[in-house]
């Protein structure tokens, strides 16, 4: 099949226009959280864990990728309420 470009920058194979596909990392700090990726016709991006720190996003769906972001951050910082029940 030939290739060609259209002028957004899609490529096409024999006629067809291929999908747009988003992804970006997710870090915090110098660890890598995870990814979230969508299809063109996708509302929502999907965050893949890419640690089991960050399991419990697996699969959560978000508006964007800072809102993943955020998530993941909250996830990773420990609440110091619960430390300070654990101490008394």
């Amino acid at each position: 099949m030939s290739q060609s470009q259209h002028e957004d920058g899609r490529q096409a194979q024999g006629g067809r226009q291929a999908q747009d596909r988003q992804a970006y990392v997710i870090e915090v700090g110098e660890t890598q959280a995870g990814l979230v990726s969508r299809n063109g016709s996708e509302r929502y991006f999907t965050f893949i864990a890419a640690s089991a720190r960050f399991n419990p996003l697996d699969g959560h769906r978000f508006a964007t990728p800072g809102a993943a972001e955020l998530a993941a951050r909250q996830l990773a910082t420990p609440r110091r309420g619960y430390a300070m029940r654990l101490a008394s």
